[in-house]
């Protein structure tokens, strides 16, 4: 069924000024979607003209604003019309979501990338803070590089020289270089989508390879030192502090976003086999998916007390974080590159070292696929060497 709109006053709803919103009214397999075009007016029945889908003039209002009123207005009717006809002769089924991001578009996203990402950036709300963040800055790098990008520009050598930009001007490694091409790449297939380009060069042309990367973590007795280093240390506040969810974060694995949020009602005290638990029960920020994790004594060590709305921890930003990390690995005397989320890396070794199975360790972390578990885990030269010997010195 063809998709179907009509402007219209949202009767059924009256603003505390008196006023009643206009909104566009979009049908799409009988669902109807409403979306705001930022105009109102008083009384619809007596100011509205549903015949030539204009405000009326009414006491008070101003005649130029009921003018640009009037314009928006028609102007979104004329967007939505063309929206629909474009899809229609294209052949394609069109989403709610293309229609939004299409009738609220900002500059030229027909043929401009970088409008058209913006557009993207701003109106996908399904998008998490963390991949918008991410998606900012390979946005502004990009623009770095070519301050303006139509889709008509992005072609197999202009990949291949901003990809040598980023390698010799901005010493980026591999993976960081993958990150931004898979980012132009994403933008791209969301325009094919939409039918505004017909072709995506990475498309067998610049396929994608991903090189395997040296994820750092702590061994045992780097672990143990800055466990000590916590214990027995007269540290500043602000390195305590990070050091102690660091630390916890070793303990059970959380990210940095499921730490930060992490609140007393999160933690639960359940009863096993005549033993009581400690539990985080806890939906992931990155996957929203649940996960559950018993905690060892040494992460409740860790853990004081609060309302059940409290957070556990005082945690700073990311970067902040790291920074004073930096700190207290260096007091350590642990020569090895150490941020906030080696600490899930040292969750995933330390556990599979001492025994526990790969599924298990998954779990804990979230992973729904086992293959990611694989990437944080790092097959220690100890645990080698045991297993060997098990095997072959009998």
């Amino acid at each position: 069924m063809k998709p179907t709109f009509k402007i219209l006053p949202r009767t059924d709803f009256q603003r505390k000024d008196g006023q009643y919103g206009v909104y566009l009214r979009l049908t799409i397999n009988r669902k109807r979607n409403y979306y705001s075009l930022g105009v109102s007016l008083p009384e619809p029945k007596k100011y509205w003209d549903p015949v030539n889908c204009q405000i009326k003039r009414y006491p008070g209002v101003n005649v130029v604003t009921l003018r640009e009123d009037n314009l928006r207005i028609e102007n979104k009717h004329n967007r939505a019309r063309q929206i629909i006809f474009d899809f229609d002769i294209a052949k394609k089924q069109m989403s709610a979501e293309e229609f939004e991001l299409l009738l609220n578009a900002k500059g030229d996203i027909k043929t401009s990338f970088f409008d058209f990402a913006r557009n993207v950036i701003d109106s996908d709300h399904k998008l998490s803070s963390e991949t918008v963040r991410g998606y900012n800055s390979y946005l502004s790098k990009l623009k770095a590089f070519r301050p303006s990008l139509l889709f008509s520009e992005i072609t197999l050598e202009f990949i291949k020289k901003y990809h040598g930009y980023m390698v010799t001007s901005l010493n980026n490694g591999e993976n960081t270089c993958h990150k931004s091409l898979s980012f132009i790449r994403t933008i791209l297939y969301r325009a094919m989508d939409e039918g505004i380009i017909n072709e995506n060069v990475f498309h067998r042309k610049y396929p994608l390879k991903k090189v395997p990367g040296k994820r750092a973590y702590l061994t045992e007795n780097e672990l143990y030192r800055l466990e000590q280093l916590y214990v027995n240390v007269p540290l500043k506040n602000y390195q305590i502090n990070v050091l102690k969810y660091f630390l916890f974060c070793c303990y059970c694995g959380l990210r940095f976003l499921d730490i930060k949020a992490l609140r007393y009602k999160n933690l639960k005290k359940e009863v096993y086999d005549g033993t009581e638990e400690t539990i985080i029960r806890i939906i992931m920020h990155k996957t929203k998916d649940p996960v559950e994790i018993p905690l060892p004594e040494c992460a409740i060590d860790l853990i004081g007390y609060g309302l059940p709305n409290e957070k556990v921890f005082r945690v700073n930003s990311n970067q902040t974080t790291n920074r004073y990390l930096k700190e207290s690995v260096s007091l350590c005397q642990i020569d090895k590159k150490i941020t906030f989320h080696s600490s899930r890396h040292t969750f995933a070794t330390y556990c599979i070292t001492h025994g526990m199975s790969m599924p298990t360790v998954g779990d804990l972390l979230g992973h729904q696929d086992y293959k990611t578990t694989k990437i944080y885990v790092k097959i220690v030269p100890t645990l080698k060497i045991r297993e060997m010997n098990s095997v072959w010195n009998k």
